[in-house]
């Protein structure tokens, strides 16, 4: 058998997303952001999963509300970045490593949509797991830090490698998508990636995951890789942060 990291997409709740991380040779896995245990637990079972743990990106609801149940299942470690998160056991912060026998992440803090955000990365595996921080071709409401709080940790994640395979927290791509194109018009680039989304999401009912080199070139919140950001920004006269602001403050009321 070949040796593979394998994820699982698990929908939850309207649009949430939780993952299972999982090596098919010693069976052992991460959860990240249960919301709802039901559907986890049946691929537990299915697949005799051994639970390593459960990473939690940030204290809402919709993301570790399943954890008292996957716990009575299942007795593993919790990892999260505050104490006050439910059943926490492991507090993490930036630069800590959590380590089991099939895979590593290392913690990197994403203060901005909440405080406390923290995203979890295995370099070795390509894998990103980004909770609200960012999304495919958007990024998270910022509900507790500031723009430039928000803005520097996303910088924190375009500094990731190009071949760095993303999963976000929910499924807001299409919106997003389409929020984009009625920024920037006549976008070209815009046009044909939608074409690609639609068919991923025929194919496979999601779009994750997303490459985080393309997302560099198509996202910008995350960067301003297109020369029709550039010139859009240059037009309004805005700084970085401003043209963050901006589009943020858009998106909020799109």
């Amino acid at each position: 058998m070949t040796k593979r990291i394998l994820v699982e997409i698990i929908p939850q709740l309207k649009d949430n997303y939780s993952y299972l991380v999982y090596s098919n040779v010693n069976k052992l896995g991460f959860v990240i952001d249960p919301a709802d245990a039901a559907p986890i637990i049946k691929f537990i079972k299915d697949n005799d999963i051994i639970l390593s743990g459960i990473l939690i990106t940030h204290h809402h609801a919709d993301h570790n509300s399943g954890v008292n149940d996957l716990i009575k299942f299942q007795s593993t470690k919790i990892y999260s970045p505050d104490k006050n998160i439910n059943k926490t056991s492991n507090i993490v912060k930036e630069g800590d490593l959590i380590k089991s026998d099939f895979i590593e992440f290392e913690v990197i803090a994403t203060s901005g949509h909440t405080l406390d955000h923290v995203v979890y990365c295995s370099k070795q595996n390509n894998l990103l797991f980004s909770g609200d921080a960012l999304f495919r071709f958007g990024c998270g409401r910022i509900f507790e830090g500031t723009c430039d709080e928000m803005k520097r940790s996303l910088n924190k994640i375009e500094k990731l490698d190009d071949s760095i395979n993303v999963y976000c927290g929910h499924e807001y791509t299409i919106h997003n998508l389409n929020f984009l194109k009625g920024v920037f018009h006549n976008d070209k680039m815009l046009d044909e990636i939608e074409h690609d989304v639609l068919k991923q999401i025929k194919n496979t009912k999601t779009s994750m995951p997303f490459n985080l080199g393309n997302e560099k070139k198509l996202n910008p919140f995350l960067s301003l890789g297109s020369s029709t950001y550039k010139n859009f920004m240059k037009r309004k006269g805005f700084g970085n942060v401003e043209m963050f602001r901006y589009l943020r403050d858009l998106r909020n009321n799109y």
